[in-house]
């Protein structure tokens, strides 16, 4: 990053109270002292709040650097995509601890229940990314003592460190934390009904093993899978549930568990069929040859359908596949816009005046537009130039929520004056 305060001039080393200029040996230092550090935060407690989350990351990064449990200063990116603004970072983290606060630091949910939004709640703290460092580290012992709190208690040590990355990089891009939600619920200490993927080419997930489907085979158009799927996921996924508890109850043989563990991960993971069907599409395959009847339950009718997408994937070379899901996940946005952004903009274009001002994020940009609107009332506009006034400012105002930039009453003045009615032509000539 040029010109980064947090740097030695010259290089991308973090200043730190070591004196490190090297980012191998510091690196290395940071494993060593945050290892030690982070079996000290494995017997606190940390407040479920916004400063308890800086505290914790103050105590695994205390020995390293100054500003250990401060929000950064400066933005950051990844992937062409920048996390969450500067100015935003303080707000943002107020708002998503205080959403945990409400519900009682997700203590006394079902298993399947916790994990999700544990999982969802990792996403949204990645999107903000406040630390300038440390903030993987910070997550998951975060996570640890939510938890360990909630009777669902978790070992950091057993977290995939690729399937980590993999999951925050697609959570990030797209904001689907299911992928985050299994790396979680795969970490955890009791694991009876924790989903164990089955991992394919391109990071997508597999359906278990098994023989060729038998009965008619029936060609179905990728847009016909989507409706089905839609249909019928939700439901497939609760019966892959109430089975796995069902095979685990009855003492089942430990194949048949892991089987449908695997089958439960499929139906639930990211990179699952939705998102498979997807990827074919853009592949250039518009159907696949599918074993279905109207006896199928939901959840057969998912794995027929989960069975048939995968033969088609299979045959794919595995360079074009690596191809089409970077495409696919490629940010839609152009660079210095982030999602979190992105979806912000939209809320604010979607709500009314009112929810705009009720909402503490969107207040400041509502008021912009409020004041766009009495100066043109106050010039003594027509009602349809008002109302041009209004829309101008709006799509102004939800711009710069987008690039982050500065909400300020300049932009009040800033959208364009609409064009004067065009004079009725003079029929006398």
């Amino acid at each position: 990053m040029a010109n980064d305060p947090y740097t030695y001039p010259g290089t991308d080393t973090l200043r730190n109270r070591l004196g490190i200029t090297d980012d191998k040996t510091l690196t290395e230092a940071e494993r060593r002292l945050t290892l030690a550090r982070g079996a000290e935060a494995a017997r606190l407690s940390f407040p479920e709040t916004a400063d308890g989350y800086r505290a914790l990351h103050k105590h695994l990064f205390q020995d390293l650097y100054d500003w250990a449990g401060q929000d950064r200063t400066v933005d950051t990116a990844k992937g062409g995509a920048r996390f969450a603004h500067v100015p935003y970072i303080a707000r943002e983290l107020d708002k998503l601890f205080a959403d945990v606060g409400a519900k009682n630091g997700l203590r006394g949910l079902p298993r399947d229940e916790f994990f999700d939004r544990l999982g969802n709640h990792i996403n949204e703290i990645n999107a903000i990314h406040p630390f300038r460092e440390g903030n993987g580290r910070t997550m998951r012992h975060h996570a640890a003592q939510l938890a360990r709190d909630a009777g669902h208690p978790i070992r950091i040590a057993s977290i995939d460190k690729t399937a980590w990355m993999e999951a925050s990089r697609h959570g990030f891009l797209t904001g689907d934390h299911r992928g985050m939600t299994a790396v979680l619920a795969g970490a955890a200490l009791r694991r009876d009904l924790a989903p164990e993927a089955r991992i394919g080419p391109a990071g997508i997930a597999m359906l278990p093993q098994r023989a060729p489907p038998e009965g008619q085979r029936y060609r179905v158009t990728l847009g016909k899978v989507r409706e089905e799927l839609e249909r019928y996921l939700p439901a497939a996924r609760q019966q892959a549930v109430d089975r796995l508890r069902s095979l685990i109850k009855d003492g089942a043989p430990t194949a048949t568990i892991a089987n449908a563990r695997t089958e439960l991960a499929y139906v639930r993971h990211a990179k699952g069929p939705v998102y498979q069907s997807h990827l074919l599409t853009y592949l250039g395959v518009r159907q696949v040859d599918a074993v279905i009847s109207p006896q199928q339950t939901p959840l057969e009718r998912v794995r027929e359908i989960g069975a048939a997408l995968g033969v088609q994937i299979n045959t794919q070379q595995p360079a074009h596949l690596q191809r089409a899901v970077r495409s696919l996940e490629r940010p839609a946005l152009p660079p210095g816009h982030s999602p979190g952004q992105a979806r912000l903009a939209e809320l604010f274009l979607k709500n009314t005046p009112e929810k705009n001002n009720a909402d503490s994020r969107l207040a400041p940009a509502q008021a912009i537009v409020d004041a766009a609107l009495k100066t043109a009332r106050d010039r003594g506009e027509s009602a349809r130039m008002v109302g041009s006034v209004g829309e101008s400012t709006r799509q102004l105002v939800a711009d710069r929520i987008r690039s982050g930039g500065t909400l300020d009453a300049e932009l009040s003045r800033a959208a364009p004056a609409p064009a004067p009615a065009p004079r009725d032509k003079d029929r006398s000539r």
